[in-house]
């Protein structure tokens, strides 16, 4: 069983690419989504086998998970704003706002750090809502799952502040007591990489989404 954060369109894109990864060995993959906190305290405890994506920095926080060395996804670190205030809000201005991210996000947490007014929400919707409605002033979150957010609840005053702050790979983890399948599980990504098979994931399961997502909004 693989740990991952609820809620979040960039772990279901992650799972699809983890759960052919895996098919590839013949090894089925059932997968436990949480909070992102919980996640990995359940992964790094070895309650479960492993974390399904997450930023380089978790090899060093959690000395228990192993990376597989392998990216299977990027995350595009991204503010966004109301589009009315782009022109107010700056980088540099952040810290004296109101600022929120979705829980347990390792790349947002530290991003957000030494800001003043934080919220740590539990679901992209949620910030992205409170964001339209002017109750935060910006949300720190990810090219994929803030474009789906944004589409999802039909927002049309919500932009991105520029391009990504940051650009990550993410990989896979396994607890230690799976190490024996990370050279196997990196030898298989790293083929889908170079025969562009993580690529087209990502994009037939964000066209996919966004497609759901505006069928839902004109019902």
């Amino acid at each position: 069983m693989i740990s991952t954060i609820e809620n979040s369109p960039l772990t279901r894109i992650a799972e699809l690419i983890m759960t052919e990864a895996y098919g590839r060995l013949g090894i089925p993959v059932e997968i436990y989504s949480t909070s992102g906190n919980r996640s990995l305290v359940v992964s790094s405890s070895g309650k479960v086998d492993g974390e399904l994506a997450r930023i380089g920095a978790v090899k060093d926080l959690y000395p228990t998970l192993v990376q597989v060395p392998v990216p299977n996804m990027e995350l595009k670190g991204i503010v966004y704003v109301r589009a009315d205030e782009k022109d107010r809000i700056t980088s540099g201005n952040l810290t004296k706002l109101r600022v929120g991210y979705l829980e347990g996000v390792v790349q947002a947490e530290q991003f957000t750090q030494g800001i003043e007014s934080v919220w740590a929400g539990q679901s992209e919707e949620e910030l992205f809502r409170l964001l339209a409605a002017g109750r935060l002033d910006a949300v720190v979150s990810d090219q994929i799952d803030g474009a789906l957010a944004i589409a999802g609840l039909g927002l049309t005053n919500v932009v991105p502040l520029g391009r990504p702050f940051q650009v990550e790979p993410m990989f896979h983890y396994l607890h230690e007591k799976h190490a024996n399948l990370v050279p196997q599980l990196a030898t298989v990504l790293a083929k889908m990489r170079g025969d562009g098979e993580l690529d087209r994931i990502v994009e037939t399961a964000m066209d996919a989404m966004i497609a759901g997502q505006r069928i839902q909004n004109a019902e």
